[in-house]
């Protein structure tokens, strides 16, 4: 990775100069009632200027040179949930489509389909004055299967939705269904879909909870309030054309906590649980991969040139919750090289304990021992992400002696790049501008 560029000397001077006179030339322009294309092309320009006088990663070029990989700039999902009860026994069916675009114009395609079977229970209660309050909650096990398609462009992206999502929905699924029960119902063969680039299955199990408290107000009219939540562990694999596999785990908030200075400064703002990941080529392990995401308030500013993991989480664990910043989603990850001995060394320590392999005792040596590889020679990417979901429910119970219902739920969630900050080992953390550039 090449040094973040200095910002004192004769090369930071002709860039401090180089943006005076863009900013003059903006001034003049707003003066004169400038075009807004104009506008948007000279407000671009400060903020490259600005980028290369603070050493960030400011084009496409630079973040290749500098090993970076692109970043996700966009990602669309849509989620159908459809489920049955019957007594005690719920079972659900669940399809998804997520559209990933990148900041080099790449793409991605991922189609899932899950099914869950499980058990629900519910309580009520009627206390003196009038106050009502109600519950239902249940778990069992859920299992999901997937593909994923790379395209490099998004253009080629969209024209796969266009001509694939519709059959793998739910309803282009059970219409498939109908259509190969009945042999007079068509008469060609249904087209296959192209080789997936990459699959992946997973499964674990899942609890849920659902609870109102309905009562007596101010003045007798009705208050109260509902609450609603769900948990899950999932172990899972994917594996890629190129033969790399990925083996990866839902991890608790405690234990991501103590993975390092940074994921800990994430966990310490109520992280929920976070992801684990180990890649192996040909089965050598290549990369270890840990995720955590957090709800955010307002912008951020991280601390660029000479930061160190310890620095970035400093600022991260004191930014102050600023109002105003409802649907934003702090992600980060941190990435550690398994090539080198010492990092192996370290995972596989964690790891035999996970095994039973020594004694349960030695955890918090050798989890500690993980964080400190993490941190000295960790990579991190941070994000900042505008977040928007799109709900719609449709669902009815009956009760006649037995419990009878179904529901259907379908959530369109968007996320889109506000700001982003890339560090590798032996550097400082570095904003990619390359990556939000306009």
């Amino acid at each position: 990775m090449s040094p973040p560029r200095p910002v004192a000397g004769q090369a930071s001077a002709e860039y401090v100069a180089l943006l005076a006179v863009v900013v003059a030339v903006f001034a003049g322009a707003a003066a004169v009632g400038s075009p807004p294309a104009l506008a948007v092309r000279l407000a671009s320009a400060v903020r490259h200027g600005i980028c290369l006088v603070a050493g960030g990663v400011c084009t496409p070029r630079e973040a290749r040179a500098a090993g970076l990989a692109p970043c996700l700039v966009r990602a669309r999902t849509d989620r159908q949930r459809l489920g049955g009860r019957l007594l005690l026994v719920r079972l659900g069916r669940t399809d998804a489509l997520l559209v990933e675009r990148r900041s080099d114009g790449s793409a991605a395609v991922s189609f899932t389909d899950g099914e869950s079977a499980g058990g629900i229970a519910g309580v009520g209660l009627r206390l003196p004055g009038g106050t009502r309050f109600g519950a239902d909650y249940g778990g069992g096990l859920q299992f999901t299967s997937g593909s994923t398609w790379e395209f490099p462009d998004f253009t080629a992206a969209a024209r796969f939705v266009r001509r694939w999502a519709p059959r793998e929905s739910l309803r282009g699924e059970a219409g498939g269904l109908l259509r190969g029960a009945c042999p007079f119902c068509h008469r060609h063969r249904t087209p296959r879909m192209p080789q997936a680039d990459a699959t992946y299955i997973e499964g674990g199990a899942y609890g849920e909870l659902a609870a109102a408290l309905r009562g007596p107000g101010i003045k007798g009219a009705i208050a109260g309030g509902e609450e609603e939540g769900e948990v899950g562990a999932v172990f899972g694999r994917r594996l890629g054309r190129d033969g790399r596999e990925t083996w990866y785990d839902r991890i608790d908030g405690e234990s991501l906590g103590r993975l390092g200075a940074l994921l800990g400064a994430v966990e310490a703002r109520s992280a929920g649980a976070g992801s684990l990941e180990v890649t192996f080529d040909h089965d050598r392990p290549i990369e270890l991969r840990l995720r955590a995401a957090v709800r955010w308030q307002g912008d951020l500013e991280l601390p660029q040139a000479a930061a160190t993991v310890r620095d970035v989480a400093a600022r991260l664990r004191g930014a102050p919750t600023q109002p105003g910043g409802v649907g934003r989603r702090l992600e980060a990850e941190v990435s550690l090289d398994l090539t080198d001995p010492r990092n192996r060394r370290a995972l596989v320590g964690v790891a035999d304990v996970m095994r039973l392999r020594v004694a349960p005792r030695d955890w918090d040596d050798r989890l500690r021992a993980l964080a400190a590889r993490l941190d000295a020679d960790g990579g991190v990417d941070v994000r900042l992400l505008r977040v928007g979901v799109d709900e719609r429910d449709l669902g009815a119970e009956a009760a006649l002696g037995v419990g009878v219902g179904g529901a259907y739920r379908r959530t369109r969630e968007v996320r889109d790049l506000v700001r982003a900050w890339s560090l590798q080992p032996g550097g400082g953390m570095r904003e990619r501008e390359d990556c939000v550039r306009t």
